[in-house]
C-alpha cells in the first residue's frame, strides 16, 4: 500500500477552506498533516467551523513554512495579495503549492502587474502553473506551484474553449455570468449582507472585471467581454457564453466538436441538445454541465455551463490537481453526485 499524501492547508477558516476540508478528510489517499491561520491559531477547528465538530482534526497554528513544506502539498485558501508571500516562503523551503487565490494565474509579472498591481514576489512567478486540468494537465503533473483557475474563468473557459481551439467562431466570447454570494467569501460586506443580496438579482463590475484576462490569456487572446452578477443563492455559477459561428460552420459541427474534446474528461459532461444545465444538479461536486444551443439562420451559439463556485470553481479543482500532482486518477476522491435536491 502507497503512503498517504500528507496535506497542509493555510486558511482553514474560509469558505473555499471549509470546502478543502470537507472533500479532503474523505479523500482515500490524504492525511491531513496541519492546519494554519492568522485570526484562529490556537483555536480547534470547530470553533471556528462548527460543520467540523466531532471530526478529528489537527488544531490551527501560525504558518510555518518550514514545519508546512514537511507535508507533500500545502494548499493557500486565503485572499488575494496574501498568497504572495507564505508561497515564496514555501517554495524556498522545497514545498510544492496549490494556490487557489489570484495570485499565482499569471506567469508574467508585467502582465499580473496591469490587473492586480505589484507582485510583492515575482520571482515565482517562474514556478506558477495555470491550475485548469482540462486544459493544462502535462504541466500541472509536473508543477511545483499551481495558480487555480478562477471560479467565474473556469465556467467560462470551459463553455467556449472547444468551439474556440478548433478555429470554428469568430475569437471574441460575451459571458454573461451569475454566481452565488459564497464567491464573495466568508468575511460580510456591504455587497454580500443578506439584506443587500436576498430577494434580488444585480450586476457588478459590468466590463471591468479582473476575471476578464484570466479569460483571456487561457483562450489564446481571444476578446473576452465580461459581466459578472449576484444572485441569491449559497453556491453554484451558470454561465451564458454567446459566440459567433464563421461562415460555413454549422451547429452539428460545434457539436460534434464539443463532445469529442469532452469525451474523456471525467467531469464535464455535454448534455443532450435542448437541455439546459442547473446548478443544482452540480452542488457540492467538481462537475461541470454543459448545454448548447444556437441558430442556425444568425450564426449565434449559446453555450451554459454549470459549475460549483466552491467545488470546481475552487477546492475540488485544486483536488484534481494535486491528484496529478501526485500521480493519482484524476477522479480520485471526487466521485461525489450532486446534493439534490
Amino acid at each position: 500500500m502507497a503512503a498517504p499524501i500528507r496535506v497542509a492547508l493555510v486558511g482553514a477558516a474560509g469558505y473555499t477552506g471549509a470546502e478543502l476540508l470537507r472533500l479532503l478528510h474523505t479523500h482515500p489517499a490524504v492525511v491531513i498533516e496541519a492546519l494554519y491561520g492568522r485570526t484562529t491559531a490556537g483555536k480547534s477547528l470547530a470553533e471556528t467551523l462548527p460543520s467540523f465538530a466531532g471530526v478529528p482534526m489537527p488544531s490551527v497554528q501560525v504558518l510555518d513554512a518550514q514545519a508546512a513544506a514537511r507535508a507533500d502539498f500545502v494548499f493557500l485558501a486565503v485572499p488575494h495579495g496574501t498568497a504572495q508571500t507564505a508561497a515564496a516562503a514555501l517554495l524556498a523551503e522545497g514545498a510544492r503549492v496549490i494556490d487557489l487565490s489570484a495570485d499565482h494565474r499569471f506567469e508574467d509579472p508585467a502582465v499580473y502587474g496591469a490587473i492586480y498591481g505589484t507582485h510583492a514576489h515575482p520571482a515565482s512567478l517562474a514556478h506558477t502553473v495555470y491550475g485548469l486540468p482540462e486544459r493544462n494537465r502535462t504541466r500541472i503533473a509536473a508543477a511545483r506551484l499551481v495558480g487555480c483557475a478562477g471560479c467565474y474563468p473556469t465556467s467560462v473557459i470551459l463553455a467556449s474553449g472547444p468551439a474556440l481551439d478548433a478555429g470554428l467562431v469568430e475569437p471574441e466570447v460575451i459571458a454573461d455570468c451569475k454566481s452565488g454570494v459564497s464567491g464573495a467569501g466568508r468575511d460580510p460586506g456591504p455587497g454580500t449582507h443578506f439584506p443587500e443580496t436576498s430577494e434580488g438579482l444585480h450586476a457588478y463590475k459590468t466590463l471591468a472585471h479582473r476575471h476578464a484576462p484570466e479569460m483571456s490569456q487561457a483562450l489564446g487572446g481571444a476578446r473576452v467581454h465580461f459581466v459578472p452578477h449576484l444572485i441569491p443563492m449559497n453556491r453554484g455559477i451558470l454561465a451564458t457564453v454567446y459566440l459567433r459561428l464563421k461562415p460555413g460552420v454549422t451547429h452539428d459541427a460545434l457539436r460534434a466538436i464539443y463532445e469529442k474534446a469532452y469525451k474523456n474528461e471525467a467531469f464535464v459532461t455535454i448534455l443532450p441538445a435542448g437541455q439546459h444545465p442547473d446548478t443544482r444538479h452540480v452542488r457540492g461536486t467538481n462537475r461541470c454541465h454543459i448545454g448548447l444551443f444556437g441558430d442556425e439562420g444568425s450564426g449565434l451559439v449559446v453555450v451554459q455551463s454549470v459549475i460549483d463556485n466552491l467545488g470546481k470553481g475552487a477546492a475540488s479543482q485544486a483536488i484534481q490537481c494535486m491528484n496529478l500532482m501526485a500521480g493519482l486518477p484524476e477522479d480520485t476522491g471526487l466521485k461525489h453526485t450532486a446534493l439534490f435536491p
